[in-house]
Order: C-alpha cells, then sequence, then structure tokens
C-alpha cells in the first residue's frame, strides 16, 4: 500500500508544478483602515467655518462705503484752470479734492484720487461730473460739457 501512496503523491506533486495559479489562489488584501467618524466631523466643521469666513469677507466687500468729507484746508486749495460757463454751478467743482494723480504712457494704468476714491478716465464721479483726461500733473473734468483742469 505505500508504494500506491508514494505514486499518489508523486503524481500529485507533479500536478502541482506544472498548475497555472488562479483568482481563489491569490491572497485576499486587507482593507485600508479607515478614518474615524469624530476625524471627518472635525474636517467637515473646519471646512463649514472656512466657508463661513470666505462668504462674510466677500459680501463684506460689496457692502457700500461711508465716506467722511473732510473740509479742505486753505493752505491747500487746488488751483482752477479752464473755461467755466458762468451758468455752471461753481460749487461741484469745488468740493472735490484732488488727492493723487498717477500718470503713465499706457492709458490703462492711469488713475486719479478724489476725495480719496479711485477713478480712472472717462468714469463718473457722481452725477453729471466725469473724469475726462488724466494728465501727468492734473485731472480734466468735465461738468455736463464744461471742462475744468485740477492739480493736486
Amino acid at each position: 500500500m505505500s508504494t500506491i501512496l508514494d505514486a499518489l503523491k508523486k503524481s500529485e506533486q507533479e500536478r502541482k508544478k506544472n498548475n497555472v495559479p488562479t483568482l481563489s489562489d491569490m491572497p485576499v488584501p486587507e482593507e485600508s483602515a479607515r478614518w474615524p467618524l469624530y476625524v471627518i466631523a472635525g474636517l467637515s466643521f473646519l471646512l463649514a467655518v472656512l466657508l463661513g469666513v470666505i462668504i462674510a469677507n466677500w459680501l463684506g466687500s460689496r457692502a457700500p462705503e461711508t465716506q467722511s468729507i473732510q473740509e479742505p484746508s486753505p493752505t491747500t486749495q487746488p488751483t482752477f484752470t479752464g473755461a467755466i460757463n458762468d451758468n455752471a454751478p461753481q460749487v461741484a467743482f469745488e468740493d472735490v479734492v484732488v488727492n493723487v494723480v498717477s500718470y503713465s504712457s499706457e492709458p490703462s494704468q492711469r488713475f486719479v484720487m478724489l476725495n480719496g476714491k479711485m477713478y480712472r478716465e472717462n468714469d463718473f464721479v457722481r452725477a453729471g461730473l466725469k473724469v475726462e483726461e488724466i494728465k501727468p500733473n492734473a485731472v480734466v473734468l468735465n461738468l455736463r460739457g464744461d471742462l475744468l483742469t485740477r492739480t493736486p
């Protein structure tokens, strides 16, 4: 009987040598560890807070600006030049204070600060008052067709 058993073992070993592995012979991969629920909840809370801060800043930047009007001192009165009709209201020009004039050879880079607010060429300061042209040391304002050059 041992000869038959030895022959069976030998044939089994030869069969295993010529056998190609199958899916059932492959080891089962281990599952990766999941994040604990408190880590996911904490990250979700931080993301919600960050989103809230971003939205609050965005809405805050869109709020209308409040300006305090300051009376210009007598020593820093701007100079008036240009042609103005007698019919044009002088008060509309006098309350405009030129703070900064930034001139560039490229027109898209020019700007002027009037009463603390930035304007570019062809922007309206208020109804009827428009920034007509920005020159190297002055700004030309247009009040319903009347031109006025102001310097800082």
